[in-house]
């Protein structure tokens, strides 16, 4: 049976508080008025209240002895002599009771619960066993449309059966509606993946689970094996095979197919056996090209740095050289300011040429090629040996352009056709009537996307021709790669049937939920929706901000101009209140040490936050002591112990235990459930109103070491060592709110809002602070639409570019900082795409990380 702590189906606290009778079961005068009128003697008015209280609080009648004596005393209390619960033993079979329920049934507008009740259960239990799958969501989903109509609920053992009945045949019937669309050859390839073959010792199932290490050209070369493999099996099903089924049930199906070994994978039906097999293998194939993407990326990353360091190198090799063309250069001057005849200083700079012009020009000619950041010239030597592995990668990872323009689309073709060409040179325009005035050329290759450091090095000359007929084959290659790589971190191309480098645009709302949640989210974020009225408020907001602080300039004790340079002073360190010693001491002497299992056992008995965790199918657990495991399992885990360790440090713990719980009962949507329902319960305490409000929050990394095998793990330049970056929010009230890794070389702003996808019931910030990496002027621009205050601490802020409101508006103080103007028109002319992305963001949609990538600010 269904835990019934995991349901919503109500029942009696095991304690009442003061508190919870007053708020729940005191009866309303109009209630003891009706009571008062519709009964004889005060047992039965007793009984009455009783009755209607208990209904208004569990949703149907349950018979007095199974009441807490302390609810009926308190609703017994104001009667004089006091009654007790010993009081009404006899009201439960008699007569009274029937016609009270007959009563409270009229005045309450109830219907009993019988064949309709159950009928209109059943149907939304059916609906909503579409898209769900764990029994608790069925049963509150029954809950809900019970007491939507008005019914009585049944009692909690008829509704679980009803789920169990309703689950199984509904999973039964999409097993077999998907086993019945996947072809005969597809089922056998499915069931060859849980056989171990001759001379292997793991089965291609367990081979299909592995996931990517460290991102090198080794290991990219086995991701593209491995991405092959799949792709071949992929080839075997058909497209529609999930057709018509809700993603999130498909999304459990491969979750469940992930924690089954292949002999569990063998011991299933046939039916549900292939159906899990094929959700699993479609999510991997998505998984897989998301990870060979991401390897891209930090490969061509990795190939360019090491383009850098090799320019920085040949600088070094060669700096007696541009010391030499320097001394020469001086000598020439101080010739040439030599006091004499033209003739005279032309014969001095002679003498210090001597003959050597061909030699320093050349030298000079050397330099010139290497001044500025072109490093471009040194890529081949670290790209060449990536090549096979990258037209690999083009022949297996389709792209595909997310805007009308389709010319990087066509330059990935050509690229791919000349893949075998040896020489130099690619033709890239034909040339019609060469040589005369009707001459014509067409190309065969966009390249206007090139900058024009790779269009120097791709054609040979510095200035840009509309069409040139060649370009040089290795730096063509090179470029190409390189505009990849911008272009799907920009989200200009995305990754067919991949999951995070997928086409963003269908990841939004659509035109008509934006048409029709456009005008309350104006009116919840507080600004207008209009392009031109909004840009009208903004430009008056700034306007009078900068004002406002322009004219309290002379009388700030803080900033003060020093040479035509804004400085800040440090804020003055405040004394220790009176009185902290004492109480810190007093703190320590009484707050005594506690282990954390002990802090997870009580908050267990509490909360009973384990009620989030289960078996992956939605089954009842058949755990023994399960509460006990999973409190095990999260100190193991939480505490980044490990199984091993864990089992070290705990009696009758097994680590094959813990890692079996974890892989079978455990998911992210189910932590992060955990950890919400922990974050309600502390915001209840009275104590944290004190530290904050939880309106603000904190956002900060910290370094964590971790296995580098990989796509994660990174050497951190700052911190030294491989691993990956803890970014947590922390609130006003010393509570964490949201965490996730993320790399170490990214940006870490481009995570700072992500956490207002996320649903906070009781705690959700409107500020947020951060420090120097929390902030850009995309982030800025979409916290705002978000109406979310960013309010980080940035180092070197004189060297951000500050905006004035208008070109033609100065300051009488602070006019030098502003060094900007607002294209106020850009900003009116794409607001509906701005608000779209703002609504996706708070529907869910999409994360604020995505929408970073796609207007290229951070």
């Amino acid at each position: 049976m269904t835990a019934i702590e995991r349901t919503a189906y109500p029942r009696f606290k095991q304690i009442l508080s003061a508190k919870d009778l007053a708020d729940v079961y005191t009866p309303t005068p109009g209630e003891r008025l009706v009571a008062h009128r519709s009964t004889k003697g005060r047992v039965a008015e007793v009984g009455f209240l009783v009755l209607l209280k208990t209904y208004q609080r569990l949703g149907r009648f349950v018979p007095l002895s199974e009441v807490p004596s302390s609810i009926i005393e308190h609703i017994a209390k104001p009667f004089e002599p006091q009654l007790h619960a010993s009081n009404l033993d006899t009201y439960d079979t008699s007569g009274t009771r029937q016609r009270h329920l007959l009563l409270i049934r009229a005045l309450q507008k109830l219907k009993p619960y019988g064949p309709d009740a159950r009928t209109c259960f059943l149907k939304a239990m059916v609906e909503a066993g579409k898209t769900k799958e764990d029994l608790a969501d069925l049963i509150n989903v029954a809950l809900d449309e019970l007491a939507k109509n008005r019914f009585e609920l049944p009692p909690f053992a008829l509704l679980d059966k009803a789920a169990h009945h309703v689950r199984a045949v509904t999973m039964r019937g999409l097993y077999r509606r998907v086993y019945e669309v996947i072809p005969l050859e597809a089922r056998v390839s499915l069931d060859a993946l849980f056989t171990v073959q001759s001379g292997q010792q793991l089965s291609p199932w367990e081979l299909l689970k592995q996931e990517p290490a460290s991102p090198t050209l080794t290991h990219m070369r086995l991701l593209i094996d491995h991405l092959f493999a799949i792709s071949e099996q992929r080839k075997l099903l058909p497209t529609n095979i999930f057709a018509g089924i809700a993603e999130g049930k498909v999304k459990q199906f491969a979750t469940e197919a992930r924690a089954l070994d292949a002999t569990e994978m063998k011991d299933l039906e046939p039916y549900k056996r292939l159906t899990l097999a094929a959700a699993f293998l479609l999510m991997q194939a998505a998984g897989a090209l998301d990870d060979l993407a991401e390897m891209f990326i930090k490969r061509m990353l990795a190939i360019h740095q090491k383009g850098k360091d090799a320019l920085e190198q040949y600088r070094a090799n060669h700096q007696s050289r541009t010391d030499a063309l320097v001394l020469t250069l001086r000598d020439l001057v101080v010739a040439y300011r030599k006091e004499g005849t033209t003739d005279e200083r032309v014969a001095a700079m002679e003498s210090i040429i001597g003959g050597k012009e061909s030699e320093v020009l050349q030298s000079c000619e050397e330099h010139l090629a290497h001044m500025g950041n072109n490093y471009q010239q040194f890529l081949w030597p670290f790209y060449k040996n990536h090549r096979a592995q990258l037209f690999r990668l083009l022949s297996v990872m389709q792209l595909l352009s997310s805007s009308q323009d389709k010319s990087m689309e066509e330059v990935v073709c050509f690229l791919k056709a000349h893949e075998s060409s040896k020489g130099d040179w690619l033709i890239t325009a034909t040339i019609q009537n060469p040589d005369t005035p009707e001459e014509q050329r067409l190309p065969l290759v966009d390249l206007s996307w090139a900058s024009d450091a790779w269009w120097k090095f791709m054609t040979g000359h510095s200035k840009r021709s509309p069409c040139p007929d060649k370009v040089l084959r290795r730096h063509f290659e090179i470029a190409v790669f390189s505009q990849i790589l911008w272009d799907l971190k920009s989200g200009d191309l995305y990754v067919e049937g991949s999951d995070q480098y997928s086409d963003y645009r269908e990841e939004l709302i659509s035109w008509e939920e934006y048409a029709q949640q456009v005008g309350a989210y104006g009116t919840l974020v507080g600004l207008p929706t209009d392009g031109q009225a909004l840009v009208n408020y903004l430009r008056d907001w700034l306007h009078a901000r900068i004002t406002q602080t322009d004219d309290a300039f002379p009388s700030n004790q803080y900033l003060r101009f020093e040479k035509g340079e804004l400085i800040l002073r440090p804020m003055e360190k405040q004394a220790d209140p009176e009185g902290l010693s004492a109480l810190e001491q007093f703190l320590a002497e009484r707050l005594k040490p506690i282990s954390l299992l002990d802090v997870l056992t009580q908050t267990e008995q509490w909360l009973n936050w384990s009620r989030f965790f289960g078996p992956l199918s939605g089954h009842a657990t058949k755990l023994e002591d399960a509460v006990a495991r999973y409190v095990a399992l999260t100190f193991c885990y939480g505490c980044n112990l490990g199984p091993s360790q864990t089992a070290r440090s705990l009696t009758g713990v097994e680590r094959r235990d813990l890692s079996w719980v974890n892989q079978h009962h455990i998911t992210e949507e189910r932590l992060d459930e955990a950890i919400r329902c922990v974050t309600e319960a502390y915001n209840r305490f009275h104590l944290p109103k004190y530290w904050g409000t939880g309106k603000r929050a904190s956002a900060d990394g910290t370094k964590w070491e971790m296995y580098e095998q990989n796509l994660l793990a990174e050497y951190h330049i700052r911190y030294g060592g491989y691993g990956g970056i803890g970014y947590y929010h922390v609130s006003d009230t010393y509570i964490a709110l949201f965490s996730r890794f993320i790399p170490c070389g990214v940006h870490e702003g481009a995570y700072i809002l992500d956490m207002f996808e996320k649903e906070q019931a009781s705690i959700r910030p409107e500020t947020v602070h951060g420090d120097t990496h929390a902030q850009s002027t995309t982030i800025f621009g979409l916290a705002h639409l978000l109406g979310i205050s960013l309010m980080p601490r940035i180092k070197n802020w004189k060297d951000l570019t500050l905006f004035r409101p208008d070109p033609d508006v100065h300051y009488t103080h602070l006019d030098s900082l502003f060094s900007d103007a607002i294209d106020w028109d850009l900003i009116a002319t794409h607001l509906p795409d701005m608000i779209r992305v703002a609504l996706s963001i708070k529907a869910g949609k999409i994360a604020p990380l995505n929408d970073f990538t796609q207007i290229r600010g951070v």
